[in-house]
């Protein structure tokens, strides 16, 4: 599976100063389960459907004679049985013209227990994601910004943590040159839309499953709009027991590391030492908060 490829040059974590000793001495950085989201309507809310289940049958209908009456040859792919048949109508309809009433006797046969078919194909859906995609699946979280005061707050340990500015090395093709944004929704995506389905079971176009299951990766609900966020996803053999891996940094990823307003000088001279022993380049600011404006600036040491 690929992605375009994105344009930034660097992302920023938010951690605590605890995190960010761990992050050093580890010369790592952790992917995690989505389980483990402080929110859980992240990737936690089950696959959205959104079908009328009771008229199912009469959109297939609907579907098929909009097929039927287009200039454009269906092409479904092999072994569609209800694409066939879509064809062998399109094909005729110049000197049959079959009426509405022909349309639905020809294909009736095919949409006996159409409701129960996609009620259980829901179901497997719901199976897949819950007991396997989920369970393997591995975040890492970055975000575009180094002075969101909600950031700090909220993920800089009130301002006492730091800010990490971790570089994209497209030349060593580390991790964060695949991250995708997020998606900021008022509410959650369909797994698949109606017509995607419906293109699939007449075998005009079938359905990519891993990059479905994938989308809810990168969704979250629009309070969260602020974050700026960007993700990697790590998809594991196995369910890992902790939730959790951690993944190593690259030599040349640690670009930056802005300290938070409020950082206690212990934990300010801790990571010093460590980034002087592992990353001596990185460059360092200190944050100070602006008397004339809600705004932090940031200093280099």
């Amino acid at each position: 599976m690929s992605y375009p490829e994105h344009t930034k040059e660097r992302f920023f974590k938010y951690t605590s100063a605890s995190t960010a000793l761990k992050i050093l001495e580890t010369s790592a950085v952790r992917y995690s389960s989505p389980l483990l989201f402080n929110d859980p309507f992240d990737v936690q809310s089950g696959l959205h459907f959104e079908f009328e289940i009771e008229s199912l049958p009469e959109r297939v209908f609907q579907r098929i004679e909009q097929l039927v009456a287009s200039d454009t040859k269906p092409v479904p792919q092999e072994g569609s049985l209800l694409g066939e048949a879509i064809t062998i109508m399109w094909q005729n309809k110049s000197t049959h013209g079959f009426p509405r009433e022909d349309i639905w006797n020809l294909v009736r046969p095919q949409l006996v227990g159409l409701k129960d078919q996609i009620i259980q194909l829901q179901s497997e859906y719901q199976n897949v994601w819950w007991n396997d995609f989920l369970p393997r699946l591995h975040v890492f979280s970055v975000v575009e910004d180094d002075d969101n005061l909600l950031m700090w707050s909220h993920y800089g340990d009130c301002h006492a943590g730091v800010v990490f500015s971790f570089r994209v090395l497209p030349q060593e093709d580390n991790p964060l040159c695949v991250a995708r944004p997020v998606v900021y929704r008022n509410t959650p995506p369909s797994f698949f839309t109606e017509q995607q389905w419906l293109d699939d079971i007449f075998g005009l176009r079938k359905l990519d499953h891993t990059e479905l299951y994938f989308q809810y990766a990168y969704v979250k609900s629009a309070v969260w709009a602020y974050e700026r966020e960007w993700r990697v996803w790590d998809l594991r053999p196995q369910p890992s027991p902790t939730r959790y891996h951690d993944y190593p940094l690259w030599d040349k990823e640690v670009e930056a590391v802005y300290f938070g307003c409020n950082i206690a000088p212990e934990s300010k001279v801790a990571i010093m030492s460590l980034l002087s022993m592992k990353y001596p380049e990185a460059k360092l600011f200190q944050a100070r908060k602006r008397s004339d404006e809600y705004r932090l600036e940031f200093n280099a040491i």
